[in-house]
C-alpha cells in the first residue's frame, strides 16, 4: 500500500515558467500492488497488478494496470 501528498506535477499543474493548459489535482493520492510469482528452476514468472486512486479532477476513473515478466538466472 502507498499513500503520496503531490505538492507539484509538471504533467498536471503545466510549464512552470509560462502559462500552459493545467487541471485541477487532487493533493493526496493512494496506490495498491500485489502479485504472485512463481520459480521453476531458474526461471521465474511473475505478475503485478497495481491500483491508483484518481490523480486529477475529471479522470474518469482510478487507473490499474498490469505487468508480467519473466526471468531466468544464468
Amino acid at each position: 500500500l502507498e499513500g503520496r501528498a503531490v505538492a507539484r506535477n509538471i504533467f498536471l499543474d503545466g510549464n512552470t515558467f509560462q502559462d500552459s493548459p493545467s487541471v485541477d489535482k487532487y493533493p493526496l493520492v493512494g496506490g495498491a500492488q500485489f502479485g504472485l510469482a512463481v520459480i521453476f528452476d531458474d526461471t521465474r514468472v511473475a505478475y503485478t497488478q497495481v491500483l491508483r486512486t484518481k490523480e486529477f479532477q475529471g479522470q474518469p476513473r482510478n487507473d490499474s494496470f498490469g505487468a508480467f515478466t519473466v526471468s531466468h538466472r544464468f
